[in-house]
């Protein structure tokens, strides 16, 4: 079995706060064994080991046990791209959440992340198979502040969880409670685990779009499986699918510029993997359109896809499923 990977973004966060403190991002990433060229490559994934090794080194550097709360704030919304959006879009907290674990393999494949519930509310639990005394322990912690973080901004409002526990020990001379967290926090506990009150975790969030999220969900299911296969096939579809999200131009030379290539050289990536831009953006949104026309309204769905106008998605969707879309929702008659 392959090492967990993780995104390197939040690898990118740790050195850019520890830039702040006047600290060289090259020992540090020497003193890990990563490569810088693995650090700025875009959509590039670093062995987990590494990563903790990187958090062990920033704290050692700057003294701060608080860490991983600092990370958060040098990281704004989007960074995860996929992952930050279904923490936005969803109905409620609770909903959010459920979508975001679905996909988190994409963020970080070294811990499973799970929602349960009980009187006391939702628990979010991040079970790791690593020794809670290990470097790994600035990751768990990030993990629940990023999401926190990422939760107060859908929610317009400075919310706080009932309590947080780590399995790990508290660092010397450690504050009970966090300033990110603003609620009890507990160590040498059986799990890592962060509690939303059931009003929290049923809130409606202002930020919540249905159509969005389930667009959202459904890509990164698709990527998920796509990343086995070919991990250039899923960066594409990836910066295709960030783009519809945020309705922004998706022509080819914009998505090479996002992979940091030229147009010529993902036209000849995709060559090489038989197949083409055009037929990979036909590709994203034909399977889109048949996901979505059980529960969008048609018209909506051309407007997403960026049709030009109605008559050019029903040609689209014609010659992708051989029938018009009011026809494709009907039953087949036995």
């Amino acid at each position: 079995m392959p090492a967990p990977t993780v995104a390197n973004v939040t690898a990118r966060g740790v050195i850019e706060f520890c830039r702040s403190r006047g600290i060289a991002a090259e020992r540090l990433l020497a003193a890990a064994g990563i490569s810088p060229v693995s650090i700025s490559l875009p959509g590039a994934r670093l062995p987990a080991e590494q990563a903790f090794a990187l958090w062990d080194e920033a704290e050692r550097a700057t003294g701060d046990p608080g860490i991983a709360e600092h990370v958060t704030r040098v990281l704004p919304f989007g960074t995860y791209r996929i992952a930050d959006y279904l923490l936005l879009t969803g109905a409620t907290p609770r909903d959010s959440l459920q979508k975001f674990i679905r996909s988190f393999p994409l963020v970080n494949g070294a811990f499973e992340m799970h929602l349960s519930a009980s009187r006391a509310g939702a628990h979010l639990q991040l079970h790791s198979p690593y020794a809670p005394e290990g470097p790994s322990h600035f990751y768990v912690e990030f993990i629940f502040s990023m999401v926190l973080a990422r939760l107060r901004l859908a929610a317009g409002m400075d919310w706080h969880p009932k309590e947080v526990c780590f399995a790990h020990a508290a660092p010397d001379h450690q504050e009970i409670s966090r300033p990110m967290f603003r609620c009890p926090v507990r160590f040498n506990e059986s799990e890592n685990r962060m509690t939303l009150a059931r009003e929290i975790a049923d809130m409606s969030l202002p930020s919540g779009d249905p159509l969005l999220s389930e667009i959202l969900d459904h890509y990164g299911q698709s990527l998920l499986k796509q990343s086995s296969k070919d991990d250039f096939l899923g960066d594409v579809r990836k910066v295709l699918a960030d783009g519809f999200t945020r309705r922004d131009d998706v022509r080819l030379q914009i998505t090479a510029r996002k992979l940091a290539l030229s147009g010529r050289s993902l036209q000849r990536e995709l060559n090489a993997r038989g197949t083409s831009y055009r037929e990979e953006l036909d590709r994203f949104r034909r399977d889109l359109a048949v996901e979505l026309l059980p529960r969008v309204p048609i018209h909506q769905i051309g407007t997403l896809l960026q049709f030009s106008e109605p008559g050019s998605f029903y040609r689209a969707f014609r010659r992708w499923t051989g029938k018009t879309p009011q026809a494709y929702l009907k039953p087949t008659s036995s």
